[in-house]
């Protein structure tokens, strides 16, 4: 599943809103509103293709959270929480373990407007927290009766991505978009007869699909 938040700077202007005494408090309320406005959920089906033939990943659902593409053109800086599983497979093809990645990245982009058609690239950089688990069979699947182990450094990820999206309504949107992510972690399984290590690429191309709702969007 992947949950991508782009409204990390909303969050943050709520926390200056509530705690500020200044005479700009106001001033600041009001941006705070203006980008509670573009607060939208996402409703999203996946598809992440990995590019290392050991590795694997099929279709996920899930919700997220994101700012509206906004109706003018522009420079946009988009930031951004990250998180997917994908699985590792022995050269023989068996599944053996899983690794999961959460990512904090951020980045540029530019955004154009065509009526109710928002389109536009961006190139987002971050760093990846990895977690690799063994699965139930993953000491059979490398013919061991003894304890075999997994364990996935944490990376810098980069993450190239073209969005489009189109409101079908005010508040409705159909959301579309196609990223590569290049992430190389370090991937050590240790067995009892040795260690297998710089054998799985966890890069991938992921494609996206779904729709969004702005409950706060006039």
């Amino acid at each position: 599943m992947k949950h991508t938040y782009s409204c990390v700077a909303v969050l943050t202007l709520l926390l200056l809103v509530t705690g500020a005494p200044s005479a700009g408090a106001g001033e600041l309320r009001d941006t705070a509103i203006m980008w509670i406005k573009k607060v939208g959920l996402h409703g999203n089906v996946g598809f992440r293709h990995p590019t290392d033939p050991d590795v694997s990943r099929g279709v996920s659902v899930g919700p997220s959270i994101g700012l509206s593409p906004g109706t003018t053109n522009g420079w946009k800086f988009p930031v951004a929480l990250a998180r997917f599983s994908e699985y590792l497979h022995t050269p023989a093809g068996t599944q053996f373990a899983t690794v999961r990645t959460r990512a904090l990245l951020v980045g540029i982009g530019y955004g154009w407007h065509f009526g109710r058609l928002s389109v536009g690239p961006r190139l987002e950089v971050g760093y990846a927290f990895e977690h690799a688990s063994m699965d139930d069979n993953g000491a059979a699947a490398f013919g061991s009766s003894g304890a075999v182990t997994v364990h996935a450094d944490d990376a810098w990820m980069v993450r190239p991505e073209f969005k489009v999206e189109y409101f079908i309504t005010p508040k409705w949107t159909f959301r579309t978009s196609l990223d590569y992510v290049r992430l190389e972690p370090d991937v050590v399984v240790t067995t009892p007869t040795g260690v297998i290590s710089d054998q799985w690429n966890m890069s991938n191309v992921h494609a996206n699909v779904g729709v969004g709702f702005y409950p706060f969007r006039k």
